[in-house]
Parts: structure tokens; sequence; C-alpha cells
């Protein structure tokens, strides 16, 4: 139909205003305004390319970066506006919210919100450049990507309401579907799809003073005034501890867990959990080696998925776990010291595990049955050793 040419390459994505419009960049530092029969209307000049593509406002203001590290804000009639410096080059295309907030993400690692009047209103810092252009949620959260392999979702406020790491970095600008997911590219080859939804967990209550169990919306946990609880939420992965202080009714949305929990009263609880991607917490370990994502941390996961989870007996000793290890855990992160003590403690229920959960089918069947084995044995012991007790009170 027509052909444009402008001085030098268009990395740009050209965008079209209510009136026909055409505006795109240009890397000979240009945003040009093309009428639709393919003839300028204007020109912008900035002070190096413009790769960035625009975007339009409600009002017909075009909002557009450029590598001289500023986003401006460009009235339909070709003036400049205003202009907002950023901390490097930008090359993210910006996203207008609902509110008329401008997003657009820098070569300085951050993702700036600014106000219409061209004011800073919040910065997020990701662990890399942005060069990704946002995209904005139906509830207003921000997605952006960032060349630390991450694809961010913050929250209107500026605070990270999660990441989702790729196996590489990420240039992709992320894209939103009707029922909320998330579509981002990464270099390492593949789209992802990504959700937020939540999982529901029943919930078991156990208090230092004793006390009643239930499920969520079943009745009341009755406790003394001021004492510890411990709320554990139980999932088919395993166990998680949330951890609170003072008067509450409600537990929502809860991300990170330790243990201790002071109630005043007696309320009814619900909870809603995002599930945990570890699969329950390893509360002295994870002391231990100052990471939960440690490989000792893994093996022991797993030894206690595969085996420990898949009898009576270890799921006791499971629940046992979790019900004492938190204080011990918290004692190991106030006395720094004493982590190469407890890793090297470890070393042998690493080494043991490691060999069980790398074993064939075959021999996962005997260390089972061997394990049941034991049990039986313990069982029968101590069955007899309460005899033997009985016998020895009898007048």
């Amino acid at each position: 139909m027509w052909s444009f040419t402008t001085g030098e390459n268009v990395f740009s994505c050209p965008a079209i205003g209510a009136d026909g419009t055409i505006y795109v960049g240009s890397k000979d530092n240009n945003l040009y305004a093309i009428n639709p029969d393919g003839s300028q209307k204007w020109s912008f000049t900035t002070a190096d390319p413009v790769v960035s593509s625009p975007a339009i406002g409600a009002d017909g203001t075009i909002y557009v970066g450029s590598w001289d590290n500023n986003l401006y804000a460009i009235n339909p009639n070709g003036s400049q506006k205003w202009s907002f410096t950023t901390g490097s080059y930008v090359s993210s295309s910006p996203a207008i919210g609902a509110d008329g907030t401008i997003y657009v993400g820098s070569g300085d690692d951050k993702l700036y919100a600014i106000n219409p009047d061209g004011s800073q209103k919040w910065s997020y810092t990701t662990g890399s450049y942005v060069d990704s252009s946002p995209a904005i949620g139906a509830d207003g959260t921000i997605y952006v990507a960032s060349g630390d392999n991450n694809l961010y979702a913050v929250n209107p406020d500026g605070s990270q309401k999660w990441s989702f790491t790729t196996g590489s970095y990420v240039y992709s600008s992320p894209a939103i579907g009707a029922d909320g997911t998330i579509y981002v590219g990464s270099y390492d080859n593949k789209l992802y799809a990504i959700t937020e939804e939540e999982q529901e967990y029943d919930l078991t209550i156990s208090s230092a003073a004793g006390g009643s169990v239930f499920a969520p919306g079943e009745g009341t946990f009755t406790y003394v005034e001021g004492t510890e609880v411990n709320l554990v939420a139980e999932a088919e992965e395993g166990y998680r501890f949330i951890n609170w202080t003072g008067t509450v009714y409600t537990v929502a949305d809860v991300e990170d867990a330790t243990t201790t929990i002071t109630i005043e009263d007696n309320y009814s609880i619900t909870a809603n959990f995002e599930e945990e991607p570890s699969g329950g917490a390893c509360f002295i370990a994870t002391a231990a080696y100052g990471t939960p994502m440690a490989d000792e941390i893994e093996i022991l996961r797993e030894f206690r998925d595969e085996y420990l989870l898949t009898s009576a007996l270890g799921q006791a000793l499971v629940d046992l776990y979790y019900r004492v290890s938190p204080p011990l855990a918290e004692f190991i992160n106030e006395h720094p010291s004493l982590k190469p003590i407890v890793r090297l403690g470890l070393l042998p229920a690493v080494a043991m595990s490691a060999v069980a959960v790398n074993a064939s089918a075959a021999e996962k069947t005997a260390i089972l049955v061997l394990l049941v084995l034991v049990s039986v044995a313990m069982a029968a012991w101590t069955a007899r050793r309460r005899d033997r007790g009985s016998q020895h009170t009898q007048p």
C-alpha cells in the first residue's frame, strides 16, 4: 500500500491512534507520526535511538521510551508534555493502567510507576535489566520480566506479589489470557503458561495447654488465653507451620511460615494457604544449611515422601518432628556457630536417605519391608515392656 522510510532500523512496534495516525520509533532517535496515507505528520527527536514501542493514553498522549534514559509524554501535535528520567536506557514499552499510571522498565533493573503528570509513584527493583514491556491484570497486578530469568508479579502499590523463574533471561513481554493465565517466553526455548491458583488445606491445631482439633468451618478451637499454639496446615505433600501473634479471626494467603502463635480468646479459624513448592518445611535442616533449596534437604524430603509418609509409624514420626523441630530450628538460627555442628550431625541421615531414594524398585521394596519389620519389632518390644511393668506393680 505504501512504505515510509526512516533514517535507521525500526525495532519499535507501531501504535495506532483513534484518528488512524500511526506512531513508531526508529534508531535514528525519532518517534514518527505517520498519516494513514503514509505521509509524515510530524517527528519528535530524542537524544538516542527509540526502540521502545509507543503507548497511547485515553487523552491521546503518546508515551515512548528512549535510549537516552527517558520516558517521554508527547502531545498529539508532536510537542513534549513531559519527560521522566530513569537510571539507564528505556527499551521497554510503556503500559497504561486504568487510573492513568504509566508503567515502564529500564536498563537500571527497575520497573517504574509514573503518575500522569510525570512524577514518580514508585519503583520496583528486579535482579537485572527490564527490557520487557509490562502487562496489567484485571486486578491491577503488573507483570513484567527481567534479565535475571524471572517474571515478576507486582502489586499496584509497588510490592512484590510473586516471582516465577525460567531457565534463562526473559526479554519477552507477558500477555494475559481471559482466564488470568500469564504467558511469557524465555531464552531457554520455552513458552510458559503461569497461573495464580490457590490450594486449600485442611488444618489441625495443637496447644501446649491441650485442646481440640478441627477442620476449617467445623467448630471453635478452645485454648487458654495467652497459650502458644502451633497451627499446622496438612496437605498431601506434607506439613507446614503458620506464624502469628495476637487476636486473629481469619488467616489467608500465608506464604512463609515458622511456628509460634499466641491467641488471646476463643475464635473459629479458617484459612487458605498458597501451595508450598518445596512440599513441606524441613525446619532443622533448613536452619543448618541456610536455605530450603539445599541438595541435602531435597534428599531428606524425598526420603520422607517415599518412605516415612507411606506408613502409619512414619507419619507419626513426621508429625512429631513438625511439632518439636521449629523451636530447635529457631535456636540454631539464633546461634549461627551451631550450624556446622548440626550439618555434621545430619550427614548420616543424608547419606542413608541418598542411598534409599536412589535405590532400584526392588531395593526400595526391601527397605520398606525392613522398616515395617523394625516398626513391628519396636511395637512388640514396647508392649512387652508395658506388660512387665504392670506385672511388677501388681500387689
